[in-house]
């Protein structure tokens, strides 16, 4: 087994994705397009591809299985929708919204509805993160994906059932790892199993 290394894309980068249905308070596509735009013009950042998707089905975004190819293809770092409402409708808040997560790119949104105010922090890369107050040291979901034992090598931390429980492995080989412990970017972390599942890591120490 041999698994595809994580990397991080540019913070400068993104890939746009529009949506839109038959909702008549829903955005036209000129309105998305020109709100993403004058987003990226205040941040510095540049649209690499845009993707759209159109219709009522949830089931039926080819668009957004195509930003996420863009993400990888242009080494984006951020995947840009117009308003939370437009990134609910596309998904990005269940498994798509990892989806892009895990090739190196995290969710925007224009007029910044739905992100984090910034109070608080990732521990490791600075990104602005919803504080969870059980797990006041959690890293970023970007910062997941870079998780490594002490050696450097990979890891993956997983549900072992849809219940939940926490399983570890090495992401090159599948082999299992009886630990909990990990490293990312030289900080040493501990990885869980969340309260209502899935999986928190929380810094231990400080970043150097």
């Amino acid at each position: 087994m041999t698994a595809h290394r994580f990397k991080r894309g540019s913070p400068v980068r993104a890939v746009a994705y529009v949506r839109v249905s038959t909702d008549a308070a829903c955005a036209s596509v000129p309105e998305q397009r020109q709100a993403i735009q004058a987003w990226a013009s205040r941040e510095g950042a540049e649209i690499a591809a845009w993707h759209e998707d159109r219709g009522e089905d949830i089931g039926d975004r080819p668009g957004f299985a195509a930003a996420l190819e863009a993400l990888t293809l242009a080494g984006a770092g951020l995947l840009a929708a117009a308003s939370e409402d437009r990134a609910s409708i596309a998904g990005l808040s269940g498994p798509y919204r990892s989806a892009a997560g895990e090739r190196g790119a995290r969710l925007v949104t224009a007029d910044g509805s739905g992100m984090p105010d910034g109070t608080h922090r990732c521990p490791i890369c600075g990104d602005p993160l919803e504080l969870w107050p059980r797990h006041p040291r959690a890293v970023c979901g970007l910062c997941k994906h870079e998780a490594t034992d002490e050696a450097g090598r990979p890891l993956e931390f997983f549900n072992t059932s849809f219940e939940g429980g926490f399983g570890a492995r090495y992401a090159d080989t599948g082999e299992p790892r009886d630990s909990h412990a990990c490293a990312i970017r030289g900080v040493r972390c501990r990885a869980d199993e969340g309260r209502f599942g899935g999986i928190v890591i929380e810094a231990i120490h400080e970043k150097p």
